[in-house]
């Protein structure tokens, strides 16, 4: 057989091992459930929705009003406004189903890239396929599917780092511009700290090539870098707005110390290759991480990425390093060293979850599995098949199964590392036997070879099927309408509340059928598909102030910010509200008249301290219903005489109101104040004054006004500016052609 015809035929079968895989792993979905435990429901879910609805209204979504009394919704980089993929998903399949959609198609191209970088770095085919399956389809990546973002990101890396190699090794435009492309793809997915350890990898790489001249490794690592920084600035769109956020968040304002929440305990660790190793966990907030639901690579994967660092190529040093580096990383509060660089040397400090970095560590040890593989094969040549061989062996596993139980037992390991202990000595023990059994040549590289990668993908089925996770829920719960939309008024022009936590983690099996009514519940966020402004929120960074409103369940503060109607998991919060509706779940809708509107006109005003402020929209007594309790502007003592506030226009990012004061006053508009919101009345620009701890307000005189407010941050403006900018000289530069000189006339 030729080599092309031997190259199609490895490439269909990779193909179709690749497809059956999927189907096996993702055989929920085909039967119409989808994706949408965690985060799925509760965020993307409605993100997708606002998405969509903001490119159905041909408006670019900066701004969200539905949660927290409106923040910034683009900055928020987990949002994906600027991913490609996210649109077509969204616009092809809906907001439900497209998150389903996505975490196929991404673990495909994670399995695809680590596959196409192992054969770049010389790795067999059956080892590059092993490789691609430990990464792309192995228990931790499906696992991880509810916190798609990390999962998007991740999918990018084996591109990244062909390109990255080849940038060190074969300089050229087309790597250099590769690499940028898929970096910036990696940072508009919205995990930047996955985008980070990608850079530190590909770093890793450049400077430990096969060239030993120092200059030549520097000059690698300087391309590298600056691959990496173009992509920055690609992506400056997305980012300048997040640091703008992060800036005007609580995270940055007060002593936060989240950077090692969800750090990976040393069980956990182990439950890479020693299923079940890790349970029971602790409290969900408590000393282990509950951000990847499960840590299982696969015993055999494991066990060649340990033989890959050891007896593989001079190329795969960069990768063992970045695995020790990286778990190291994970640990978190648990290994010192690393405590002290996620909390003090930037951009680590910056983040949250150190176990995110441990599937970068996954990522390397996939490769280090391909390396793995053919070390197994090149060794097998000192290995004479022999039927007492593998009898010692299948003797030594066997008596290995039965021991390791009681040894488990006797170790400080957790109660449920007994039940996965006997996994670890049968899988190690079947790839021992692959080795010894004499069927043929069987011992012979090649064979060996594929009997290892057989074992390692059966393995990671099995794993599969026994550890069952995520979870899946049927597609048809989720379609329905919201039932208690005909209680609530047609247009609805106040704001909700709902219980900001809600049941507890359904990941932890304690609640039932959250997730399939979790719209009726109007759980957050899914207010957002409903349309619905509420108070509360969950998930993105908060802006500053806006913990202080939606936690502090004070009734003058709901009065304050408009909240007409309560859902709640049990009676109505307080005794005055008039209950419309409770359902056999407990969940009740009530209903308040003595909210404000969401715009209303005082005309007195006190400029305070943020702490006077915080007294008087939490006193009972509601000062702030003729009082602006400023934090800049001019006081104001009027007297109390009303006027009228009316609203024209509306829409995510403007708001137009038609104003007639009876003396000088200042308008209150009870939405978050917060960079970016300008104000003009008449047509001339004012300053926008946050008023009432958190909100805006603008100062009008006696008369009737137009008053309007428009979103326009220049963190936005400046980063399109800069990705434009980017981006044209990204394509300059591909399509650039240097202008030949004539010969010389000899």
């Amino acid at each position: 057989m030729t080599a092309p015809a031997t190259r199609s035929r490895a490439g269909l079968l990779t193909a179709v091992g690749l497809v059956a895989m999927l189907a096996f792993v993702y055989s929920p979905v085909l039967r119409g459930q989808v994706l949408a435990s965690r985060d799925v429901f509760r965020i993307f879910f409605p993100d997708s929705a606002f998405l969509l609805e903001s490119l159905g209204s041909g408006e670019l979504p900066l701004w969200n009003p539905y949660i927290r009394l409106g923040q910034p919704f683009a900055a928020t980089l987990y949002s994906q406004v600027y991913y490609p993929p996210r649109w077509a998903a969204v616009l092809l399949a809906g907001p439900i189903v497209s998150m389903t959609v996505l975490q196929v198609a991404h673990a495909v191209l994670a399995a695809t890239g680590v596959f196409l970088l192992c054969r770049r770095l010389r790795a067999s085919w059956p080892a590059s396929l092993v490789a691609g399956a430990m990464f792309g389809l192995s228990p931790m990546m499906t696992g991880l599917g509810p916190q798609q973002n990390v999962v998007d990101a991740a999918a990018w890396s084996g591109f990244i780092l062909c390109a990255a190699y080849d940038v060190a090794h074969r300089p050229g435009r087309g790597p250099f511009l590769r690499l940028a492309a898929y970096s910036a793809l990696s940072l508009f997915t919205g995990s930047p700290e996955t985008t980070l350890w990608q850079g530190l990898v590909a770093v890793l790489v450049a400077g430990a090539g096969a060239r030993k001249v120092p200059r030549e490794r520097a000059g690698a690592v300087v391309r590298v870098a600056g691959g990496f920084a173009l992509s920055a600035v690609l992506a400056a769109v997305a980012l300048l707005p997040t640091a703008e956020l992060a800036r005007s968040s609580s995270r940055l304002h007060s002593d936060w110390a989240g950077q090692l929440t969800w750090s990976m305990s040393w069980p956990q660790v182990l439950s890479a290759l020693w299923p079940l190793a890790d349970w029971p966990r602790g409290a969900y907030w408590g000393e282990d991480q509950w951000f990847i639901l499960t840590l299982f690579l696969g015993t055999v994967s494991c066990a060649l990425a340990v033989l890959g660092a050891v007896r593989g190529p001079r190329r795969g040093r960069a990768f063992a390093l970045g695995a020790l580096v990286l778990v190291l990383l994970s640990l978190g509060r648990n290994f010192a060293p690393a405590a002290w660089v996620l909390q003090g040397v930037p951009p680590f400090s910056f983040f949250r979850y150190p176990a995110k970095y441990f599937v970068g560590a996954a990522f390397c040890l996939a490769v280090l599995s391909a390396f793995g593989l053919d070390a197994a094969a090149r060794l097998a040549r000192r290995v004479r098949p022999s039927r007492l061989h593998a009898a010692v062996a299948f003797v030594a596993m066997v008596g290995a199964i039965a021991a390791i139980g009681p040894v488990a037992r006797l170790l400080p390991m957790r109660a449920s590392a007994e039940a996965g202990a006997p996994w670890v000595p049968f899988c190690l023990g079947l790839a021992v036997l692959v080795v010894f059994v004499p069927l043929g040549a069987f011992a012979r590289p090649r064979r060996v070879r594929y009997g290892l990668a057989a074992l390692a993908v059966l393995e990671l089925a099995a794993a599969h099927a026994l550890l069952g996770v995520p979870t899946y829920t049927p597609l048809e719960p989720l379609l329905k309408p919201l039932t208690m939309r005909p209680l609530l008024p047609q247009p609805f022009q106040g704001r909700i509340s709902t219980d900001v936590n809600g049941p507890a983690d359904p990941t932890l099996g304690v609640a039932s059928n959250t997730i399939e009514r979790s719209l009726d519940r109007l759980m957050p966020n899914r207010f957002v598909e409903a349309r619905l402004p509420a108070l509360e929120g969950n998930g993105a960074p908060e802006p500053l102030y806006s913990e202080e409103f939606h936690l502090a369940g004070k009734r003058s503060i709901y009065d304050l910010v408009g909240i007409t109607h309560y859902v709640r998991w049990g009676p109505p919060p307080f005794d005055d509200l008039e209950l419309l509706s409770q359902v056999e779940d407990g969940t009740t809708l009530s209903r308040t008249g003595t909210a404000l509107p969401q715009a209303f006109l005082v005309q007195r005003a006190r400029v305070v301290t943020d702490e006077q402020a915080l007294e008087a929209v939490s006193d009972p007594a509601q000062p702030f219903r003729d009082t602006a309790f400023l934090a800049s502007g001019e006081a104001l003592e009027r007297p109390r005489c009303g006027g009228s506030v009316s609203l024209e226009r509306h829409g995510a990012q403007r708001l137009e109101l038609k104003v007639d004061a009876c003396d000088d006053s200042y308008l209150i508009v009870t939405d978050s104040h917060y960079p970016g919101w300008v104000a003009t009345v008449d047509g001339e620009e004012v300053p926008v004054h946050r008023a009432n701890l958190a909100v805006r307000a603008v100062r009008v005189s006696r008369g009737a006004h137009v008053v309007r407010f428009d979103y326009r941050p220049w963190s936005f403006r400046v980063g399109l500016a800069l990705s434009v900018l980017g981006g044209l000289g990204l394509v300059g530069v591909a399509f650039w052609r240097p202008r030949r000189r004539p010969a010389a006339a000899v």
